[in-house]
């Protein structure tokens, strides 16, 4: 059957009209995903003389009223915390970017950090830019690329990709597919531990495999500097005039005995502290602030009880450090 050009041109046409359709739709449903929501409340609070950065560690760990009560701050005088889960150095120099630029001018900058994450150089793919790495298309997208290496193809791939949010936030229509999946997959089977992040197994993935394994990569992590964007973080806050405190998040007791209770990491952290240190950037080791498994909802993050004693223990061991100077 021959196929007309009139035909073709209106297939075209609906195609088109298609994707312009699923391209409204996926910019109209994201508009309020966690990096917007984020940065939408900057502008409220540029009177915040505290900043936190860092990953879903301290979106969780650092509660607000909390951490205000601790360093004894008065009413929208706190904390602004910018933390934003499953994100690199990179977003959280983007968030620190947009902050001080929208007017926010905080005496003190706090970054909390796990593991490696200060030295492990950050490597991406536009196939890894979903999700919270999304707003790598749409936040100083130009500036970020400067603290990430793409493939030629890739590079092409993004200057595609960056102006069609159907691309770029194509994550939130894929995750309400893998939910309805995992809730049909789970029928007649025993319920999976979750918790407001999501499954609770799904963060044993992030752990290292052995404590050999660990040892090795501190060995490694010994000999590399700071990674760009945290130098950057550091960089950019001191010169906006804030204080930099950097903070060894609180970690369950069977990973601090596995792992942080190692000489090598003892010799990873005195490296890190070295770095900092040279930066002028306080450095606090909350590794075992917490020291009961039952303060935490997987392996790597707090329950809600144990980030308020969290955040005003550490509110309070700010203040008590400002009055000593």
């Amino acid at each position: 059957m021959k196929v007309s050009r009139v035909q073709l041109l209106l297939a075209l046409m609906g195609v088109l009209g298609l994707l312009t359709g699923l391209n409204k739709a996926v910019a109209v449903a994201t508009r309020n995903s966690i990096p917007r929501r984020l940065m939408a409340r900057v502008p409220a609070a540029t009177d915040a003389s505290v900043l936190a950065l860092g990953n879903s560690l301290v979106a969780v760990g650092i509660v607000e009223p909390a951490f205000d009560q601790g360093i004894g701050s008065r009413q929208n005088r706190g904390i602004l915390n910018l933390a934003l889960g499953a994100s690199s150095p990179i977003e959280q120099l983007l968030l620190l970017r947009y902050a001080l630029h929208s007017g926010l001018h905080p005496a003190t900058v706090i970054y909390g950090f796990y593991d490696f994450q200060l030295t492990h150089p950050v490597e991406l793919a536009t196939g890894d830019m979903i999700g919270n790495h999304a707003m790598l298309y749409y936040v100083e997208p130009e500036y970020a690329r400067g603290f990430y290496h793409l493939s030629w193809h890739d590079r092409i791939e993004f200057e595609i990709m960056r102006h069609f949010p159907l691309f770029t936030d194509q994550q939130a229509v894929w995750a309400r597919v893998e939910q309805f999946r995992r809730r049909i997959s789970q029928q007649g089977m025993p319920e999976e531990k979750t918790n407001a992040l999501g499954r609770a197994n799904d963060f044993e993935l992030l752990e290292f495999p052995s404590t050999p394994a660990f040892i090795r990569e501190c060995g490694h992590a010994s000999r590399r500097d700071l990674i760009p964007p945290v130098s950057e973080i550091v960089r950019q806050a001191s010169e906006a005039g804030s204080k930099v405190v950097f903070i060894e998040m609180p970690m369950p007791p069977a990973h601090v005995a596995s792992f942080y209770d190692t000489p090598a990491w003892q010799r990873y952290r005195g490296h890190l502290k070295t770095l900092l240190g040279n930066k002028q950037v306080t450095y606090i080791d909350a590794s075992h602030w917490m020291p009961d498994e039952s303060m935490f909802l997987d392996p790597l993050h707090m329950t809600y009880e144990a980030s308020l004693r969290f955040s005003q223990r550490l509110g309070e061991s700010l203040r008590e450090d400002s009055q000593r100077r």
